[in-house]
């Protein structure tokens, strides 16, 4: 069957497929290329090896003969001077080379030529003569060295030894006479007590003549190198292109084949040599490709259908099918091996308000991303689930303690979610709330151990959510919860056990204290310190908002009221809150009791919470009647929009912190927070950014606002009792005394 579909397809023409062979890649990179350039280097470093050998023998040869010639005409020019001068005697070495002429007076001295009757320059003519080269007659002085007799120039020998001391010896080698080289035979004259009189320097030409034949050589190698490059140029191309003319198409052949191109038969296959053996190898390759390729479309499709079966096709991650296998293959372990293992039922808090305000789109974005950040927090034998909308679970694999070392991911888990996300350019934050049971402590089912983490689940989210809850015996989903937790409330309240935590607020221009922020803590007898998320959602759920915001109230002005004149504090309150009747009597009571003045305190009113502009102007418009400033927090995202500053009575706006902690590394977050703080501040309102962390945050908001605004978060302390406030104020009362 494959052979009679594969027979019905047609081959490229051979002559098309070589011109696009031709074009896919440089001939350098070809085979033919390749073996040419090897071939071509290895003749040009065989050749350059020989020819380096060949330059140096000749130079070897060449200085070789130039001593000897040197030392020959030494010989002549020392017999000629003996034949001359009768009463000159010389000295030989062990080869009867002379190498000293012994002169009563120098050859040039008047006395000498009163005694011989000849003239210098006639001895140096029979002695140029005989070596048909020029001779010079030196003379020595120790302040002047040796100059010539006749033209009274300096002479510089040059070698290793650049100094005239070479001269006094025998020399062969090269010396500077009349701005021009030459290759002598220098031999020292001196007297019968040994005193250097002069020398007789012979030379056997320039160095110009003398490297003129080294010249002609090398040009001549460089000329044959040449000519013989060129012609294994177009030998090699010759043969190899021949040879290896049917590769490229081999190749094309194969790397089809790798692309899953199987539609083209092999060429070459008739040709009786390996190539043909080679095309008939690939051949069958390709055949068996086609055969494989069907069988691994129909495989990857099986296994594509399983694993749409057992995974959610937008987080892709397990779903509840394979939550039920995973859960039930654990609990065999459990009863076989002892496997002790885990349940977290996770469910993000404020997922629906997202999803109604930005959009299903700006949804499914925050599910994609919530299953990314429970996945990277899985550790070996650990599995994320999601169930279905917004839920989530994790079946996570104990080693040693259940009970902390789920304490420890549903921490993470909680501290993770916490971080802002950003959706389509929008930034918010989420929460979550998690149900844990464990296994076999809160049941050995499927079910039980469901059911109890649900159980578990609906009482963090009674706490207030953002927190976790592992299941009790007890636990049940009825109003019962909440009455007791209102109780726990109203008695925290008669026993202290609410306190307040005061963060400061910075001025950017004099980075001196503003005022403070109030954040409300409950140091419960039974689950230890409790933040706000813990229990402010729940008071307003049963209603208890507006006793614990009386509290909140009065406690803040009167820790105030001890504050340097100067300062204010700011209060949180809810919406529930600001539609009780009763809030105006609540801050006009706290500020009489109190003694603060209006002036210096501010309500603070956070933007992720829809206002009711019928209910809610009036009580903000009475509220600013007594004096009281009026804060947005959160300004920038959730419900708070640019209209909420002309239609509320907002004397001061707080930047979101998720818009503050991105700063640093999101310029949309830069744009809008430029945006944000230049509107504000046209618009006379005092502008403070929160969660400012890191220096160059500080440094962008002095620049956008040129210092006329106020930031507060960790980069300037943390929240602290009101006792370490008031150990800090009088720390900066005393240092500006001091100054």
């Amino acid at each position: 069957m494959v052979d009679k579909e594969l027979s019905t397809h047609e081959i490229t023409p051979a002559r098309t497929q070589d011109s696009d062979l031709r074009g896919e890649y440089h001939w350098y990179h070809s085979i033919t290329g390749k073996v040419a350039i090897y071939l071509m280097l290895g003749v040009l470093v065989a050749y350059g090896v020989g020819s380096g050998a060949g330059v140096f023998e000749v130079n070897r040869i060449s200085h070789v003969q130039w001593f000897k010639q040197a030392a020959s005409n030494s010989q002549i020019a020392s017999f000629i001077i003996r034949n001359i001068y009768t009463s000159v005697t010389v000295k030989s070495n062990h080869e009867g080379q002379v190498i000293t002429i012994e002169s009563e007076h120098a050859l040039d001295d008047d006395e000498t030529l009163i005694q011989t009757g000849i003239n210098p320059d006639d001895m140096l003519s029979q002695i140029s003569t005989q070596t048909h080269n020029p001779v010079w007659l030196l003379r020595y002085d120790k302040k002047q060295g040796f100059t010539d007799t006749h033209t009274a120039q300096k002479i510089t020998p040059i070698g290793e030894k650049s100094d005239n001391c070479t001269l006094e010896q025998y020399y062969r080698g090269f010396i500077i006479i009349g701005g021009k080289e030459y290759f002598v035979g220098s031999i020292p004259i001196v007297n019968f007590s040994g005193k250097l009189l002069g020398a007789v320097v012979t030379s056997i030409g320039d160095r110009d003549a003398l490297f003129a034949t080294h010249n002609r050589l090398l040009k001549n190698t460089l000329l044959m190198l040449i000519l013989i490059l060129g012609a294994t140029v177009v030998v090699v191309n010759w043969l190899v292109r021949n040879l290896f003319r049917p590769v490229p198409r081999l190749i094309q052949a194969v790397t089809l084949i790798a692309d899953e191109k199987t539609d083209q038969i092999t060429p070459f296959q008739t040709q009786d040599d390996e190539i043909g053996e080679l095309a008939k190898a690939i051949e069958k390759l390709r055949v068996a490709m086609v055969e494989r390729g069907y069988l691994q479309r129909m495989q990857e499709m099986a296994q594509k259908m399983e694993y749409m079966a057992h995974h959610d096709s937008l987080t892709l991650l397990p779903n509840r099918v394979s939550y039920r296998n995973s859960i039930d293959g654990r609990l065999i372990k459990l009863r076989t091996q002892g496997s002790i293992f885990n349940l977290l039922l996770i469910d993000l808090d404020n997922f629906k308000p997202v999803n109604d305000t930005y959009g299903h789109v700006v949804g499914d974005e925050l599910l994609i991303e919530s299953a990314a950040r429970l996945s990277a927090l899985l550790s070996d034998g650990d599995m994320a689930i999601r169930l279905g909308g917004d839920e989530f679970a994790i079946l996570q694999y104990v080693h040693h303690d259940a009970v902390s070392e789920a304490k420890v991911l549903a921490q993470h888990v909680l501290d993770t979610l916490n971080k802002p996300f950003s959706c389509s350019g929008n930034i918010f934050s989420i929460s979550s709330s998690i149900g844990i049971s464990c296994a076999p402590q809160h049941g050995n089912t499927r079910e039980d151990l469901f059911a109890h983490a649900d159980l578990a689940l609906y009482t963090s989210k009674s706490f207030g959510r953002n927190c976790f809850h592992f299941y009790s015996h007890g636990m049940t989903m009825n109003p019962s919860n909440n009455l007791n937790f209102s109780q726990e409330i109203e008695d925290g309240i008669i026993n202290n056990e609410f306190f307040l935590h005061y963060q400061k607020i910075v001025s950017l221009d004099s980075c001196n204290t503003t005022g403070y922020e109030a954040l409300v803590r409950w140091q419960h007898p039974v689950r230890g310190l409790l933040q706000p998320h813990h229990f402010i959602s729940v008071s307003e759920d049963i209603g208890l908002i507006a006793t614990l915001g009386e509290w909140l109230i009065r406690n803040a002005c009167m820790d105030a009221a001890n504050w340097p004149q100067a300062l204010t504090v700011a209060v949180n309150v809810s919406s529930h809150q600001l539609r009780n009747p009763k809030i105006l009597d609540t801050i006009r009571n706290a500020l009489q009791d109190s003694g603060l003045n209006p002036a210096r305190l501010e309500i603070e009113i956070t933007g992720s919470e829809q206002l009711d502009r019928k209910v809610i102007l009036p009580i903000l418009n009475a509220i600013q009647a007594l004096g009281v400033g009026i804060v947005l927090d959160e300004f920038g995202t959730g419900f708070a929009t640019l209209d909420y500053l002309i239609i509320y009575p907002f004397s001061h706006i707080k930047i979101a912190r998720t818009l503050i902690e991105v700063l640093d590394k999101c310029e949309d977050s830069q744009t809008l927070v430029s945006m944000l703080v230049r509107y504000a501040l046209q618009r006379g309102l005092d502008v403070t950014a929160v969660g400012v962390e890191t220096q160059q945050q500080c440094d962008y908001l002095a620049s956008i606002s040129e210092g006329k605004m106020t930031v507060q978060g960790y980069h300037f302390g943390r929240p602290v009792e009101n006792s370490s406030a008031m150990v800090e104020l009088e720390q900066h009362r005393l240092e500006s005394t001091c100054n």
